[in-house]
């Protein structure tokens, strides 16, 4: 059975018009089952949202379940095959392309895959759908702001996920950075967890790793107490849980330029050697 209701507009022009990227096209699907979508490859970014229903969609050739809440996110290249076999499916697309598309969903940390991403925001791709209609500049530049405001909202979702899974990690760090035994491994432990699955996931939600994150961390700590106290410069080093002081030594002249006694005299200027 075909598709129900399909409602998709294009953009009239090839390419974006001198932007970083551009609104391509934008939909509406309504299925009813059994359905299949054509099998395709495309050169643009495309995002699918699951306003109701369920239906399969594949990525590198695995079977996931796209439904209700939940958005599913292709890069360019990637071949594009969905359908829906036993449930009423409704979608909402978008298509984005131009110089800096992939690098713009990239730098928002979507990856390609199903997320849970909560309520279609329905009114901004209706919106979208209106303005992709319209030939003005203007037009075209509200239409990727409202893209904008859709893929972020995605990405926000996403975000708040993760960030909530590794919020106790992060406080682990700020409560116990001082114990040299506070490392990847044993983070990871605490989570009951694999190292490189943590690993991912703390990336995804810090954008750093977090052995870096750990290791900014005491280097802040070392700096503010090497400004603010007179401890010795060994003291400083267990405080912060690093077990060889000259160790510490070689981290500081490298984040700083200098030694811990040059940075505490304010000789940030010096280089060690």
């Amino acid at each position: 059975m075909p598709i129900l209701l399909n409602k998709d507009v294009y953009r009239p022009a090839a390419t974006p018009a001198n932007l970083p990227f551009g609104v391509r096209s934008t939909g509406y699907y309504k299925i009813r089952p059994p359905y299949t979508s054509t099998d395709f490859t495309t050169s643009f970014v495309h995002l699918y949202w699951c306003a109701r229903g369920n239906g399969i969609i594949e990525f590198a050739g695995r079977r996931r379940n796209l439904g209700r809440n939940q958005v599913a996110l292709y890069y360019s290249n990637m071949r594009h095959y969905w359908y829906a076999d036993r449930h009423n499916w409704e979608l909402y697309w978008l298509s984005i392309d131009g110089p800096f598309a992939a690098s713009f969903v990239t730098a928002l940390r979507l990856e390609a895959n199903v997320y849970n991403a909560g309520p279609a925001p329905v009114a901004l791709f209706q919106t979208l759908r209106r303005l992709v209609r319209q030939t003005s500049r203007q037009a075209e530049l509200r239409a990727c702001a409202t893209a904008f405001t859709i893929l972020t909202r995605a990405a926000d979702s996403q975000a708040d996920k993760t960030d909530e899974m590794m919020n106790a990690v992060v406080q682990c760090m700020h409560q116990k950075y001082d114990s040299p035994k506070l490392n990847i491994k044993t983070l990871a432990a605490s989570l009951r967890i694999g190292r490189v699955a943590f690993f991912t996931r703390f990336r995804a939600a810090m954008g750093i790793s977090p052995g870096a994150y750990l290791g900014r961390l005491r280097v802040q700590k070392a700096l503010s107490l090497l400004k603010n106290t007179n401890f010795s410069i060994a003291a400083i080093s267990r405080q912060c849980g690093y077990t060889d002081a000259n160790y510490f030594s070689r981290v500081i002249c490298r984040t700083t330029g200098c030694s811990p006694l040059q940075f505490r005299r304010g000789s940030s200027s010096t280089t060690c050697r």
